[in-house]
């Protein structure tokens, strides 16, 4: 039986099972959420969310957001060396294009402030009240770009009783990981909190010939205000500010050829393949001609060995360095202004900076670098008028959003493949957003829910793409300089005659309009039972390709917008008067222009195809006898991309980033000792195999894995001590891979962290 014939039965005998074991149960008391812009009991949204407060993620010692897919059904994160790039995908919709300028589907969201940066949501978690992860479209009140879903973290506020709390942990790798907060009153009216998180850890990819790589170097700070007058009107100012400073991603190499034609025992297809050692040389001789490869059996054409498998061990000449610089302000003003209606407005400036070098070759020979720099600023205004009567409930809202960015990005290759692609480049986006949704009791134990959002996006792009030679093919054989006979006729080259340096002016904009909606309707039998039916359209704005290489035709230089068509039903439950809480859903989505990525080579193309995805989701929270709680979590896709064309081939291929399976559990028991509490706690999280790519290459398929975490801790009054260890069975893991096999005849893997051992301290009061 397919994924796909496996799912709805599944489902259905989990409903059957909700409808016999609800009956008579009581309410579990859960997380208050602002999914829907108010302030409701998760139990009572029709949305499929994990929502984590802050006690929760201490508990399962999730300290970035890099982790944070480890207890989120269906949501998979792609990080890149300390947050030099954070990819979130849900349900199969991701932006694994790591360009700087790109937005992705997964909107995140800090205190009610939309972030754009795929370099800047990877976040250290501190000072957090919680975390809330919605799966699918949220497009009608949270914008173009969420199609995929949400992420929204917000802070632990300004009390009106002085409280607060430090903590400090240490660990392997010389770990050292600090942070503060200080929250009370600052006159009749005002309130104030201070908060604070610093690390610094050593990098756990062991270069043997230089400094360690993946290291943390981070300080955050966060200043907050909160001014209330009077009871009806409250102010709330947010200031942030964080910096970065590491040796950023290292790589580990596997040697890789792409199928050429002429290779023993391939077919020729033009694909990406692990090959054995006779193909890999035969690759290398084909492609890069004679004396390739330098030496037989190497794992590179150019003549290294790696000595081992160890993707956390690796040599390279370049140890690189990650620079990021993120500050910004938010101000949040909330009016209750009579007659049941609510006026709030958030206003959000941000300006982030990034300075990026890797070596990405991953050998100890100076053979290809990667470059990144970018300054972007951006400022958003959002008001909403919240209305209520005894039957309804609204929201209307104007949303403004400006991003612009300055960006630099290359390929510095000289050494081993004749030429230098330089890029620079600007992006400004304007967008303007109307919406309204209003939720609607017209029957006992039954409400209708509609919403529509009117978006207008325009973008301005300019670049000036450059590719550097030495002037002339001769010394090489080539009839042509290398820029023209490579990559003539491209994006980065242009069709004009090549001089040393061929520099190719782009200017191009585009606008459009879109909509999105949702239609609902909700049924609540009784007080612990929940179920739900909906379709959602939800948009993500169309853009330009760009970045390190733009090796592609012209009109592969801008993709379109996106539009998913989402059927979703599910139910919420709480059993067994008060000792579990499950929740489901099944989801069925149909994209128009699905924005997908496609690597060749070092080349990062964004392309629209049709798409489909059948899944389901559940969660199941249990407490069946005191001291002892279980979480489970399991997501079921098939998520299939149609008639994609890679060479003479159309066929239908996986979503990337999409498992059919992941799966996570935990299991935490605590008991009572001396005048304190003692807990124990194990989780895990599983990831299925996955493609890794659009076009389905065999060589860039991620492996399954599992990962498992394990915890001992004691609180006794106002402190908190644990011992804990990440990946405990010390699993050998590849969360990403990259092909650059037409450069040096190998894939790198971004390898995840090894075995981890610390403790953990805190003090509040």
């Amino acid at each position: 039986m397919t994924q796909r014939g496996r799912i709805i039965p599944a489902l259905i005998s989990l409903t059957c099972f909700m409808l016999i074991g609800a009956a008579g149960a009581q309410v579990l008391e859960e997380i208050t959420v602002t999914a829907q812009k108010r302030e409701q009991d998760l139990s009572d949204v029709g949305i499929s969310i994990t929502a984590l407060s802050g006690k929760q993620l201490k508990d399962l010692g999730l300290t970035n957001t890099a982790q944070l897919d480890d207890q989120v059904p269906g949501l998979m994160i792609t990080d890149y060396g300390s947050g030099v790039t954070t990819q979130y995908t849900i349900r199969g919709s991701s932006q694994l294009d790591f360009a700087d300028h790109h937005e992705p589907p997964v909107a995140v969201y800090m205190d009610g402030a939309y972030n754009s940066y795929v370099a800047g949501v990877g976040y250290h978690f501190f000072d957090v009240e919680r975390v809330e992860v919605l799966r699918g479209p949220q497009g009608t009140l949270f914008g173009r770009n969420a199609t995929g879903g949400l992420v929204h973290l917000i802070s632990a506020r300004p009390t009106r009783e002085p409280e607060g709390y430090v903590e400090v942990t240490g660990g392997e790798y010389e770990q050292i990981r600090t942070e503060a907060a200080v929250s009370g009153p600052l006159g009749e009216t005002m309130a104030g909190r201070l908060s604070f998180s610093y690390e610094d850890t050593d990098g756990y990819q062991e270069n043997r010939i230089g400094d360690d790589l993946n290291d943390v170097n981070n300080i955050s700070l966060r200043a907050q205000l909160l001014f209330e007058p009077s009871e009806d009107l409250s102010i709330h100012i947010n200031g942030r500010w964080s910096e970065d400073d590491t040796n950023g991603q290292g790589y580990s190499i596997r040697s890789g050829l792409t199928d050429i034609g002429g290779i023993p025992g391939l077919p020729g297809d033009g694909l990406v393949h692990e090959g054995t050692s006779e193909q890999q040389d035969a690759f290398c001789a084909n492609f890069f001609g004679p004396p390739f490869p330098l030496v037989p059996g190497a794992t590179d054409c150019f003549g290294y060995t790696e000595p081992d498998n160890d993707d956390n061990s690796i040599a390279i000449d370049e140890e690189g360095f990650y620079k990021r610089e993120h500050y910004g302000i938010t101000g949040t003003l909330e009016w209750e202004i009579g007659n049941n209606m609510r006026l709030v407005s958030i206003t959000d400036w941000q300006d982030f900076d990034k300075n990026y070098l890797e070596d990405t070759d991953g050998t100890p020979a100076p053979l290809f670098t990667f470059p990144q720099v970018m300054d972007s600023n951006q400022v958003s205004q959002e008001l909403q008028l919240h209305g209520e009567t005894e039957q309804l409930q609204w929201v209307a809202g104007f949303y403004y959003l400006n991003i612009d960015g300055d960006f630099r990005s290359g390929a510095n290759v000289a050494n081993c493949c004749l030429v230098d692609l330089d890029n620079n480049f600007s992006l400004e986006t304007e967008s303007y957003a109307f919406f309204l949704q209003g939720e609607y009791e017209f029957a006992p134990q039954f409400s209708f829910i509609a919403g529509f959002r009117w978006t207008e996006d325009e973008k301005d792009f300019s670049a000036l793409t450059r590719c550097r030679d030495p002037g002339t093919g001769e010394p090489f054989g080539l009839p042509a300089p290398p820029c023209d006979f490579f990559f003539g006729g491209t994006v980065q080259v242009g069709e004009r005659a090549s001089e040393f340096e061929t520099q190719n002016p782009l200017d191009v904009s585009r606008s459009e309009g879109e909509w999105s909606a949702v239609f609902e309707l909700d049924w609540r039998p009784n007080d612990d039972l929940l179920m739900y039916a909906k379709y959602t359209r939800g948009n993500k704005a169309g853009g330009f390709n760009g970045g390190a290489a733009m090796l592609f035709a012209p009109d592969a230089f801008e993709f379109r917008g996106e539009i998913l068509h989402s059927y979703e039903g599910g139910f919420k439950a709480t059993l067994f008067n008060g000792r579990a809480r499950l929740n489901a859903s099944v989801f069925y989505y149909d994209y128009n222009n699905f924005q997908s990525f496609s690597q060749q080579g070092i080349n990062l193309i964004v392309f629209n195809a049709d798409a489909e995805n059948l899944g389901a989701e559940v969660e199941l929270i249990a407490n069946p006898v005191e001291g002892l709680e279980f979480l489970f979590g399991l997501s079921l896709q098939d998520a299939e991309q149609k008639d994609v064309t890679f060479g003479p081939v159309t066929r239908d291929r996986a979503m990337p980033n999409a498992p059919d399976v992941t799966f996570n559990g935990l299991g935490r028991y605590e008991w009572p000792m001396m005048d304190g509490t003692m807990a124990a706690q194990i989780d895990f999280n599983y990831v299925d195999d996955r493609s890794l790519n659009g076009i389905d290459h065999p060589g860039l398929q991620g492996d399954s894995y599992l990962v498992a975490n394990a915890m001992v801790g004691f609180s006794m009054g106002n402190w908190d001590a644990s011992l804990w260890v990440k990946n405990f069975t010390d699993e050998d893991y590849v969360p990403t891979l990259f092909d650059i096999t037409t450069f040096t005849g190998v894939m790198i893997d971004a390898p995840g962290p090894p075995r981890w051992f610390g403790g953990t301290v805190r003090y509040s009061w």
